[in-house]
């Protein structure tokens, strides 16, 4: 394997521009209690629906504590989207790795196995893979978000367990596809007749040879279960029952659902959680289709 093409990436714009907003905004997430000047969670109803700080011709004028206003909880805007870094990075960097695990596993063991149990995962992906992915999402939060306690851990648990549920689906099958053409190769006959294990095969072998298209999977679907979530909080999915230490409260999802009414008041509600959005998501997305170059270079 040859090794990753540094002097390259560094002169690639799309590859220098995905680091640095991503590095930014990691770094955000890091900090976000000492950046944000709100408890996000903290209500003031008598603070309520205060317009940004620079707005002082209105009979509630803004307030240089709260930069983007407030929603109608008193709960501080810039806070909520501080903290929403945090939250989305959480998500996609526990999801995405459990999807992952999941379907490496069912792909590597259905492609090497092959016979009936190859062709019964097949079925079972088959099935899955009928199903419309958010339909699914909202059936199984519906359902989880009502045998656990409503508390933020809570609604990111039931979060991920309902990504990681239906997405692994798709890397289980591009890993069975390039396991399968990998085992007829040379090197993998003659371990098999040099007599290694079946564990040994797929470990040593099977899944070093499948890496790069995991890794690729993983990057390319960070920025896709940040963008589900803020899909299924602009429709108002409840992802917990609770109010005060409600999971929409440091989610850009539920700013989304919370700021459409404030719109035409407070559009910075919608539009900075927009932006985090679409930036986190392209510098994901030119991140792995610079290493899908790579690896086809190899």
């Amino acid at each position: 394997m040859t090794k990753f093409p540094w002097r390259r990436a560094f002169t690639t714009k799309s590859f220098v521009f995905s680091i640095l907003v991503i590095y930014t905004l990691g770094w955000v997430a890091l900090w976000a209690p000492w950046i944000a000047p709100h408890d996000p969670f903290q209500w003031g109803i008598s603070q309520s629906s205060l317009p940004p700080a620079w707005v002082q011709n209105r009979a509630v004028p803004g307030m240089a504590e709260y930069p983007l206003g407030t929603d109608r909880y008193g709960r501080d805007i810039f806070s909520r989207i501080v903290y929403g870094t945090r939250t989305a990075f959480l998500l996609a960097l526990t999801a995405v790795p459990l999807a992952a695990l999941i379907g490496t596993l069912v792909g590597l063991i259905s492609g090497e196995a092959g016979g009936r149990l190859d062709a019964t995962i097949v079925l079972i992906c088959d099935i899955l893979q009928s199903l419309p992915g958010i339909m699914f999402m909202v059936i199984t939060i519906l359902i989880l978000r009502n045998l656990l306690s409503p508390t933020w851990f809570h609604g990111m648990v039931t979060l991920v367990v309902g990504f990681a549920a239906i997405s692994w689906v798709n890397l289980a099958r591009l890993v069975r596809i390039n396991v399968m053409m990998i085992k007829s190769q040379l090197f993998v006959e003659a371990a098999v007749s040099l007599g290694a294990s079946r564990r040994r095969i797929i470990f040593n072998h099977l899944l070093p040879n499948v890496s790069h298209v995991i890794l690729v999977w993983v990057i390319n679907n960070i920025p896709a279960v940040i963008l589900l979530e803020a899909v299924l909080g602009y429709i108002g999915v409840p992802i917990t029952d609770s109010v005060s230490y409600d999971f929409t409260a440091t989610s850009w999802g539920g700013m989304f659902f919370s700021g459409r009414s404030n719109l035409s008041s407070n559009p910075y509600m919608l539009i900075i959680p927009s932006v985090c959005i679409l930036l986190i998501s392209m510098s994901f997305f030119l991140l792995a289709d610079f290493l899908k170059g790579v690896s086809q270079k190899e």
